[in-house]
């Protein structure tokens, strides 16, 4: 494998979108192409996200989302890794490690902070992954969730 990491421009989104739509057909979530483009071309216009894709031979395999913040408590920046996503068939070959260091050496390249992530309970291979990349589990905060819906 020939594995090559690079940080998306709004103009490369499109070389995404399958990814980003399989991402979203795994939590059972579905939205239209041009709603996603539309999306995530804000964000990054916007400088509100850092999207990574991974790619092997010029074929898109994986990619990483990130949102911008700011930690009260340490004054430093913090960065949200709301979505990491590799294709099937190239699962357990190092691309999820790749894109996590990647995202890891970005947040360092501008001085630190720290990045925070949610995988669910049962994914043991994801968390397999943070923790053996410095990850560590909260025990401290409990994390509320509020949508607006009841309102």
């Amino acid at each position: 494998m020939s594995l090559k990491i690079t940080a998306v421009t709004p103009h490369q989104l499109a070389s995404c979108l399958p990814l980003f739509k399989a991402y979203l057909a795994f939590y059972h979530v579905e939205q239209s192409d041009a709603d996603c483009l539309a999306f995530l071309e804000a964000r990054l216009h916007a400088h509100q996200a850092r999207l990574w894709l991974a790619e092997d031979a010029e074929v898109a395999i994986g990619f990483a989302l990130m949102y911008p913040g700011f930690n009260s408590l340490t004054l430093k920046p913090n960065w949200l890794l709301h979505d990491l996503y590799v294709a099937p068939e190239y699962r357990g070959s190092g691309v999820s490690k790749q894109l996590l260091q990647t995202c890891q050496a970005y947040v360092l390249s501008l001085g630190g902070g720290d990045i925070m992530l949610q995988t669910a309970h049962d994914n043991t291979v994801a968390q397999r992954l943070y923790e053996r990349n410095d990850f560590v589990l909260d025990t401290e905060f409990r994390v509320y969730y509020w949508d607006g819906k009841n309102t």
